[in-house]
């Protein structure tokens, strides 16, 4: 770790353009390596992509963000940071182990559940103030701690789910990651705007192959989506951890409102989701094409861009609310979250069944 040679503001630099030349270097060899071992995603009924696209782009993003923070982040300053790695290490694993050989949905979980323990029991790392949310503000571990789990697991899997079209996982997560790092480092929280800047550089390479890519396009895959969804995960909570006397732009009376706003479409959509498929009799986990980005591309004939897009546009919106309503009620800024959603998904779901009774016609 590079403790004492450069300032805060170069260490920051530095740490994301390291990241930045690692992930655009390494991904051609990890696209060569994926054809050559035949690590692709084929297309079946579910899938939005025609051919065999490699599914372990992850490992992109992981290389590049672990080298560089690892070299860059003062762990003797923020010691949870060893756990954070470690968990992210491990959900890394069980992603591509399921990329690789598509391990059972319980499996996966348990693998998740194990990297979220790691950081909760070793880094002691979890809420323990709601900032007035439901008349609460400091809460014991004993809730505090399964609020934890249950919101990272829920997080990390609303990530995952929401990774069907090009760039969506990667350009959603470059911008709350973005929102977090600016957050963090115009309160002083140097150590956390860098987990947010390395991440950030790491994902870029990435969003650009994956969207704009044609020769070397990959997907992220579950290795990537898990370890991504962990990572804002971390920074969700530590965001929510704000100190409620704090002033100027550190000032946020409704952290975790804020957090459901920057958040919000993707766990909107995965709950809309995981409801419809409980009322229909069907597992939460099965697969289906009733995801918000998957109403788009019947909108837009298939072309993932614009649905990209589209819905990278609506999550800058419902970030804005977060910053606009940062000092409401928590439980303002939550409902005003789900009423914008509900509309919003009202309309995409009409001109997406419009589209198709047209197209059937």
């Amino acid at each position: 770790m590079m403790l004492n040679l450069f300032a805060d503001d170069w260490r920051l630099v530095l740490s994301m353009v390291l990241a930045l030349v690692i992930g655009w270097n390494i991904r051609i060899p990890v696209f060569k390596m994926a054809i050559l071992k035949n690590f692709v995603d084929k297309p079946n009924k579910r899938s939005s992509h025609t051919g065999c696209v490699p599914n372990i782009g992850g490992i992109v993003v992981f290389l590049a963000f672990l080298c560089s923070f690892l070299l860059f982040a003062r762990f003797s300053v923020v010691p949870e940071f060893q756990y954070v790695i470690l968990g992210a290490v491990l959900i890394f694993l069980i992603g591509i182990y399921d990329d690789l050989l598509e391990i059972s949905p319980r499996k996966k979980v348990k693998g998740e559940m194990l990297g979220i323990l790691v950081l909760i029991v070793g880094g002691g790392f979890y809420l323990d103030t709601l900032h007035g949310f439901l008349g609460l503000y400091e809460i014991s571990p004993w809730v505090g701690v399964p609020l934890t789990f249950v919101g990272l697991l829920g997080l990390i899997n609303a990530i995952n789910l929401i990774d069907g079209i090009d760039g969506l996982c990667s350009g959603m997560v470059l911008m709350d990651c973005l929102f977090f790092g600016l957050w963090f480092f115009g309160c002083g929280q140097i150590e956390y705007a860098l987990l947010c800047g390395v991440l950030s550089a790491s994902i870029l390479p990435f969003f650009f192959i994956n969207l704009f890519g044609k020769r070397s396009k990959m997907f992220m895959g579950d290795s990537g989506a898990l370890m991504v969804g962990f990572l804002l995960g971390v920074l969700a909570i530590k965001f929510c951890e704000t100190d409620l006397y704090a002033q100027g732009i550190c000032k946020v009376d409704a952290a975790p409102g804020v957090v459901f706003c920057v958040l919000a479409i993707p766990v909107l959509d995965t709950l809309r989701l995981f409801a419809a498929r409980w009322m229909r009799g069907d597992s939460p986990f099965a697969p289906d094409k009733r995801h918000l980005h998957h109403k788009l591309l019947t909108i837009y004939g298939g072309i993932h861009r614009k649905a990209t897009f589209t819905i990278l546009m609506l999550n800058l919106i419902f970030i804005v609310l977060g910053i606009v309503g940062r000092n409401w009620s928590n439980e303002v800024l939550i409902v005003s979250s789900v009423l914008l959603f509900s509309g919003v998904f009202y309309v995409i779901n009409r001109l997406a069944r419009q589209k198709a009774e047209k197209v059937n016609r």
